[in-house]
């Protein structure tokens, strides 16, 4: 299962612009997002994808003016996709294309180990038999692509937590508009409990050096994602993600001023992606970069 979702997805589609992944340890790593772009006249024949349970969406970014497309074997007869054309297959039917223009797609791969960790943790039923989609319209999940790809580019928040965010967005998405059932319900009266937003903001103290996941959270307060997402904002007034990012500039913060440690390693004492993750949310928050903040605090301290 594991060669085709993530960086060797482009082992069967051919090249990718970059190896764009997040990673949730909740949704057991079966979660990828790939940025996929070929510039040239196109790069032919894929490999078949091996058989394995697991959902594959793409969204094409630009037109794909020309390509074949089979499913099980089966000629589908596609014609030219527009921007913002949908495909979505179970990879049980081993699926193999021929890509013969140029392409620019983002394809999202949910293994069903990780749609049913979602489903469970939403309180709703499983999914059952993934439709065939061949180039449809769907506004909603070509928005979250376009999101998806700014996430996982190197200004983006490519943050667990944001991950399962999406990855919820989609489920929910996906459960109305292709299963026919209605999400579980968001309703939220008064925001969090006292001992909820005390646990919830102690897990986070706890774990800023980690990646901090919502499903994690989430269980931290004892109800669902969608729940907890929306409570979190009413009782704190800023979202999850907000918040974290505070926390984690605030200890970068003291980290910075101590000078044996370099940016780098306060990037990963904080639970940053990476150095310029650091530099990025700090110039933010404080209008000048570490490095200046940590000359001015040598200078004043």
């Amino acid at each position: 299962m594991e060669r085709a979702y993530g960086e060797t997805m482009g082992d069967y589609f051919a090249e990718q612009q970059a190896a764009l992944q997040i990673r949730s340890a909740a949704l057991d790593h079966h979660v990828a997002v790939t940025h996929m772009r070929y510039d040239g006249a196109g790069t032919g024949f894929t490999d078949p994808v091996p058989p394995q349970p697991a959902l594959l969406m793409a969204v094409q970014l630009k037109p794909l003016l020309k390509h074949n497309l089979w499913v099980d074997g089966k000629d589908m007869r596609v014609k030219p996709y527009p921007a913002g054309a949908l495909t979505m297959m179970d990879l049980q039917a081993s699926p193999m294309a021929n890509l013969a223009s140029s392409y620019n797609c983002v394809q999202l791969y949910f293994a069903r180990g990780a749609l049913d960790a979602l489903s469970e943790a939403e309180g709703v039923a499983r999914f059952g038999e993934i439709p065939l989609i061949n180039g449809g319209e769907d506004t909603i999940l070509a928005h979250l692509a376009q999101m998806a790809v700014f996430a996982v580019s190197h200004v983006g928040p490519a943050t667990p937590l944001f991950l399962e965010t999406m990855a919820l967005s989609v489920h929910r998405h996906l459960l109305k508009q292709y299963f026919g059932r209605a999400p579980a319900s968001t309703a939220v009266r008064g925001g969090l409990a006292g001992w909820q937003e005390r646990r919830v903001k102690e897990y986070i103290e706890a774990h800023l050096h980690a990646g901090i996941g919502l499903l994690a959270l989430a269980e931290q307060a004892q109800l669902s994602p969608s729940q907890f997402g929306r409570a979190f904002k009413a009782s704190v007034g800023i979202t999850p993600h907000q918040w974290i990012i505070s926390r984690r500039l605030a200890r970068a913060r003291a980290l910075i001023a101590q000078p044996h440690l370099s940016l780098a390693e306060v990037a990963r004492l904080c639970g940053f992606a990476d150095p310029s993750h650091l530099a990025r949310e700090f110039r933010k928050s404080e209008g000048v970069s570490a490095s200046a903040w940590r000359k001015a605090f040598a200078i004043n301290g």
